[in-house]
């Protein structure tokens, strides 16, 4: 099958681009002009550079391709309305590509912030899902919702790690459920959506569920320490997404950490059952925290990111 993929310079659209082709799959990733993709190049990937609002380069990506997965989506802008136009505008202008080029298949990466949608980063997950979902006459969809995703070269777990090899790991609400997933596992979830019959939505995650207690515990075996867990009281992350959003404003950068991620974070629980996705998809994770975890502190180290 021959697949695009958008988001593939990213943390899992790379992970996507190894399973497809591991698969037999052909992957064309479509990728910014500023993009770099010599490692999606290197695992046989095809690039098509192009834009989302750029309806000629979106049709040129989809060109012959029997399935599209979008992976890409922004959760850091500068503006309400670039979060939507990243999430739900994306997904609109590349499902009306698809729809033209013939493709049969369509598989939205959602997140599990669209189940409540508390955040604008949820609400504009929420609306892409609408929109893949309500077309007519065009490929066959299924929407996956991951939780927090986890893994060599994801980055946004970095100061965690390097909290617990200093003894202290910060946790809001040490009781709350986490549902976590692989960024490997993910993938392998996105290759069997798009090579059976099953559409609609789907919570895709490990079995179990974490504490966020048990999550830090584990962060800091992954790196050799015997960490304390401090709780750390929600009107402590507020003040924190606060002072982030006005830094970024005067420096004219996007906190990674700001209000809106906060609406999400500060929520005790942030979880749900994936046993439904077992059954429809024919998968289940391969991993679990306890050795992600290591295998993302090994490739932390290898980076340069932390020191061991």
């Amino acid at each position: 099958m021959r697949v695009l993929v958008t988001g593939a310079t990213g943390f899992l659209g790379e992970w996507i681009v190894r399973a497809l082709a591991a698969r037999g799959h052909a992957v064309r990733a479509l990728a910014r002009a500023s993009s770099r993709v010599a490692p999606i190049e290197a695992l046989g990937a095809e690039v098509a550079r192009g834009r989302f609002d750029d309806p000629a380069s979106l049709a040129r990506a989809c060109a012959g391709v029997e399935a599209v997965v979008h992976a890409a989506g922004g959760g850091v802008s500068r503006r309400v309305a670039e979060v939507y136009a990243d999430n739900a505008g994306s997904t609109r202008a590349l499902l009306d590509a698809a729809r033209e080029a013939g493709a049969a298949r369509f598989v939205l990466v959602s997140s599990l912030a669209a189940r409540d949608a508390r955040s604008h980063y949820g609400k504009s997950k929420r609306e892409a899902e609408r929109i893949a979902l309500s077309g007519t006459g065009g490929p066959r969809v299924t929407v996956l919702r991951p939780p927090a995703l986890y893994g060599p070269g994801e980055h946004r777990m970095v100061p965690l790690f390097r909290a617990a090899q200093r003894g202290l790991v910060p946790t809001v609400h040490p009781q709350g459920k986490l549902s976590m997933l692989h960024g490997a596992d993910c993938a392998e979830a996105v290759a069997r959506a798009l090579e059976t019959d099953a559409g609609g939505v789907w919570f895709v995650a490990e079995e179990r569920e974490y504490s966020r207690r048990e999550m830090a515990s584990l962060i800091a075996a992954a790196v050799g320490r015997r960490a304390r867990v401090v709780a750390i009281p929600p009107p402590a992350l507020w003040l924190a997404a606060s002072a982030a959003e006005l830094a970024g404003k005067l420096g004219g950068t996007p906190p990674r950490f700001g209000l809106d991620k906060c609406r999400d974070v500060v929520q005790p629980h942030q979880a749900d059952d994936p046993r439904p996705a077992f059954g429809a998809l024919g998968w289940r994770p391969s991993r679990d925290f306890a050795r992600g975890a290591r295998e993302a502190f090994d490739d932390y180290v290898a980076r340069g990111w932390l020191d061991r």
